[in-house]
């Protein structure tokens, strides 16, 4: 065990039980590839200005970032589940089925939209520890239960709404303000996305949960020996990726402001790509949030790209790309880290 653990230092600083983050050799490589990519989302950004000037008009810079910071949400959750050494491919339907909630009880059982955003949310907690259970106390791999949670919930969805948009007529603006209005100059997502990031930030860096993920995603065996609950620090970090993909899925009705069984669709997989391109690895232990924010960055310029420059049809070819891309930059950076490790 001690072999195991001389390669775990903990991340910031030293708690009694806590072990941690990340190998110490790999820090600087993992800070180049953060740095690497925000130098690739600035000049993607600039890029892009040039190549349709309209980039920067206020409306499209404001819709822009309303998508980057909706997309770090579910990124951020997908990114703690990542970092402790796991997978989910059920955001994008949790997403689905949060927003389907929150307009079937709203429209056809006549609730309150308080009382139905707390239900949608209630129900995304749920479905994460649910998925979180059959995970670490079954011992089912988490990409078989999320990937048949992902077909299970979206058809879910598409059943409740009959494979039909379920929209508010003009109901509920205080609510739909939430997704579409403007505080301060910034869309109100905005907000959202800084009060999840700044908890997480603090959760995954400054706290023994935090490290527990880290640890857990470095070398799971050796953190079990070492004291940490494994089992209830993984069951968490699924519950925790439901749970922010839930107020995603909230946010998002309030912005359309209409649900259909096809929102979220492959946004588990915008979600993964963000979190890699970001600096998160995917044999875990390995992530940051400033790192996640900045793949998210990068998938939605990447998108308002193509479409100003009239590509739109190729979206998916580029987000394809994009994945790809964050998947072999992953690689190549594990390699080069564990070379120089060896030296």
């Amino acid at each position: 065990m001690s072999a195991q653990m001389t390669d775990l230092t903990l991340r910031p600083d030293p708690l009694p039980g806590a072990v941690s983050a990340m190998p110490a050799p790999g820090r600087l490589t993992h800070v180049k590839k953060e740095l690497t990519m925000l130098a690739v989302m600035i000049g993607l950004a600039v890029l892009t200005a040039v190549l349709n000037p309209i980039f920067l008009d206020g409306d499209n810079l404001r819709n822009t970032i309303r998508h980057i910071s909706l997309i770090s949400l579910f990124a951020l959750g997908e990114a703690v589940v990542i970092i402790a050494g796991g997978i989910d491919l059920s955001v994008g339907s949790i997403i689905c089925v949060a927003a389907v909630t929150t307009s079937y009880l709203t429209m056809y059982s006549g609730m309150g939209i308080g009382a139905a955003v707390t239900i949608a949310l209630g129900l995304s907690l749920v479905i994460g520890a649910a998925q979180g259970l059959v995970i670490t106390w079954l011992g089912v791999q988490p990409f078989v239960v999320t990937l048949g949670s992902m077909l299970l919930l979206r058809g879910i969805a598409e059943v409740l709404t009959g494979g039909t948009d379920i929209g508010f007529q003009g109901k509920f603006p205080r609510f739909r303000f939430l997704g579409e209005g403007v505080g301060l100059g910034l869309p109100m997502p905005f907000w959202f996305a800084l009060i999840a990031i700044a908890l997480t930030a603090f959760v995954m860096h400054r706290s023994v949960f935090g490290r527990y993920c880290y640890a857990i995603g470095s070398n799971p065996e050796a953190a079990r020996l070492s004291g940490v609950p494994v089992r209830w620090v993984s069951l968490a970090t699924y519950v925790a990726s439901a749970g922010l993909s839930g107020v995603a899925g909230v946010l998002y009705v309030a912005y359309l402001p209409s649900a259909t069984p096809s929102l979220g669709s492959a946004y588990e997989l915008h979600a993964v790509a963000a979190a890699v391109l970001g600096g998160c690895s995917l044999l875990g232990g390995r992530g940051s949030v400033f790192g996640v924010l900045i793949g998210a960055g990068i998938m939605q310029i990447t998108f308002n790209a193509v479409n100003l420059v009239g590509k739109s049809l190729w979206q998916n070819v580029v987000a394809g790309g994009v994945i790809l891309a964050a998947v072999i930059v992953d690689r190549v950076f594990e390699k080069t880290s564990a070379r120089k490790r060896a030296r």
